[in-house]
């Protein structure tokens, strides 16, 4: 063999990732591998496993800072910064559109540190965690998967329970009935009732979890004890409650095989009189601790297993035996009851306490939405916002800076629903008001933004957004997008509308993005009209499933002729009327807003308006 030598291994770089920023997955992104293939899956752009007819392209590396992409098809079907290309040497921040979908390369490897959500679909034929789950209504460990949630693999092998010294097992009890007829002394048939008289009428779990360790030392031999109840969120078993007849040793040794058995078989096990074993080969914990005998014993209700009693002792003097093992198995069974109903109870003044807790966000954070709507002699501006939720991660506001006809509009969303989005939101706002006070360039406001909030969310937070600002002087918008939906303009020369797309980069995604912005014109002629939505319109759903704009933004685009011609105010209410029709009483699935902009015909010179087909007129 040849000699060690000693080295410092040089920290890996982070390999970097594909943000879509247009199609159907915007705002998804997922890691590149040293080699990784890109096509087509169920219609929408994805990251295959391996090479097959659906790839159009590969992306491999060949050093740590240089990836190419090569195009498996026709140069024109790959274009990389709006160029169609064969092969290409990627830099971060290069734009790659392919179909539907464009993508921006991210090899910035100080945003790469933490592990972020693979939003396209990545088809990797491994299967994620353990099947089945738990009872959602009482976080239970189901039979057969606990051990594989806490403690790894559920297989034991039988040599590992050999040295564990299991002395006695006890079934759990399947009624009440059962644990009266198994208990044969009257004092424990009286214990067990007084047990139960008592944690019967608690009904705050930490106060029931500490009275029963309690009352459990009043009558076993324990010199330490613990209760773990199971934590859905973190998917393991969780200590809340220990009692120790010895200050400050508290800490409970708990031995991973016979839990793992008592989760597999819902068994009580007893090991007795451990240090008198002559097998040296047996747990070495329960041998460095001095544990002289302990008992492990489920918590069961409704064959769903909440979670375990773990005792020990380690005086001589002081064992457990098989009448200490039936009386812990008929307290626990009656427990375990107890601590459902307790749980109950605690999970409904969660409930109301968020509840209130969210209303009172939502209040606060409707009180931020623009309250006066901005002044300008040549168009009017309207806006409205419906959330899915109690918060909303939908944002617009109006920045009116002194009420002559300067003002900014933003419309945006940030990624995911409820309170962690409308806190972005928030957060959004705070960065928007004082940028626009600073410059009235939408580009640079949207470069900064897209720094601060960078560093302030997590990596798979990001918000999409547009911004647009408006002079009366200039008699035009000037605006900048950041991966959000289209604009709708509507032209009442032709009564047509026209979509023009967002570009740019969905904010939080890549800290220095201020290339990928870019600043363009618009200009209302009398007459016309702009719309500008969040996702919620094109994906609200009807009671079938259906998407309102699942292909194309032709029904999107139709509204808008249908009531182009009516005021900002009217127009608005046109649309959300008919998004209700097609909602027609689902459940709304996203926050929905609009915004809208009407730059009035002038007198005499309003054309006729059309016929409508449908809505509140």
């Amino acid at each position: 063999m040849g000699a060690l030598s000693s080295c410092v291994e040089e920290p890996r770089r982070p390999m970097p990732r594909l943000i879509m920023i247009e199609g159907p997955r915007s705002g998804d992104s997922f890691q590149l591998a040293a080699e990784s293939f890109i096509g087509f899956h169920n219609g929408h752009i994805a990251l295959l496993p391996r090479q097959d007819r659906n790839a159009c392209c590969y992306i491999r590396g060949t050093s740590p800072e240089r990836f190419e992409l090569r195009n498996m098809g026709p140069p024109e079907r790959i274009l990389v910064n709006g160029e169609g290309v064969r092969q290409a040497l990627l830099h971060h921040g290069d734009l790659i559109s392919i179909a539907d979908s464009l993508m921006i390369f991210d090899s910035d490897g100080s945003q790469n540190e933490s592990s972020g959500i693979t939003g396209l679909a990545q088809l990797n034929p491994a299967a994620h965690g353990p099947p089945g789950g738990a009872d959602p209504r009482f976080g239970a460990i189901q039979p057969g998967e606990a051990s594989d949630m806490m403690l790894g693999t559920v297989s034991i092998r039988r040599e590992d329970l050999q040295r564990e010294n299991i002395n006695f097992r006890q079934k759990h009890y399947a009624d009440h009935a059962q644990v009266l007829s198994e208990i044969k002394d009257d004092r424990r048939v009286k214990t067990l009732f007084q047990v139960i008289a008592k944690i019967s009428t608690i009904l705050d779990l930490q106060t029931l979890l500490n009275e029963l360790l309690s009352m459990i030392f009043e009558v076993l031999p324990a010199d330490r004890g613990s209760i773990l109840l199971y934590d859905e969120g973190n998917r393991r078993l969780r200590t809340v409650g220990s009692r120790s007849r010895r200050p400050g040793n508290a800490k409970v040794k708990i031995s991973k095989t016979i839990v793992k058995e008592v989760l597999r078989t819902k068994d009580s096990l007893l090991t007795a009189d451990a240090q008198r074993d002559q097998r040296l080969d047996m747990a070495m914990s329960i041998v460095d601790e001095n544990i002289r005998s302990a008992l492990c014993v489920p918590l069961v209700r409704q064959e769903h297993i909440l979670g375990i009693i773990f005792l020990d002792t380690f005086e001589a003097g002081r064992q457990f035996n098989k009448d200490d093992c039936e009386l812990l198995t008929a307290i626990a069974m009656q427990a375990a009851m107890a601590i459902e109903n307790a749980r109950l109870i605690k999970e409904m003044g969660d409930r109301e306490r968020i509840r209130h807790e969210l209303d009172l966000a939502s209040m606060i954070q409707k009180q931020l939405l623009p309250k006066k709507l901005p002044r300008s002699q040549f168009i009017e501006v309207y806006g409205k916002m419906i959330p899915a939720k109690e918060m909303s991660g939908d944002y617009f506001d109006f920045m009116d800076h002194d009420g002559q006809g300067n003002f900014h509009i933003c419309i945006g969303d940030v990624s995911g629903k409820g309170l962690p989005a409308g806190l972005v939101m928030i957060m959004a706002r705070s960065y928007f008001r004082p940028l626009t006070k600073a410059t009235e360039s939408p580009r640079a406001i949207l470069a900064e933004a897209n720094r601060l909030l960078h560093a302030d969310t997590r990596r798979d937070v990001f918000m999409s957004a547009l911004l647009l600002y408006w002079s009366d002087e200039l008699g035009k918008f000037i605006w900048s997008g950041a991966g959000h939906e289209h604009l709708i303009v509507y032209r009442a020369r032709t009564r047509r509308a026209e979509a023009i797309k967002a570009g740019g980069c969905v904010l939080a995604a890549v800290r220095d993005a201020d290339a990928i912005f870019q600043e363009h014109e618009l200009v209302l002629e009398p007459g016309d009209s702009l719309v500008l939505y969040t996702d919620g319109v094109t994906e609200a759903k009807n009671p079938a499933g259906e998407f309102f704009a699942q292909d194309s933004l032709d029904p999107v685009k139709r509204l808008v002729e249908l009531y182009g011609h009516l005021s900002a105010k009217d127009l608005l209410e046109a649309i959300l009327w008919e998004l209700k029709q097609f909602i027609n009483g689902a459940e709304q699935a996203d926050d929905i807003t609009v915004v809208t902009v009407k730059r009035p015909a002038a007198p005499g010179l309003a054309p006729p308006p059309p016929t409508p087909l449908g809505g509140p007129l």
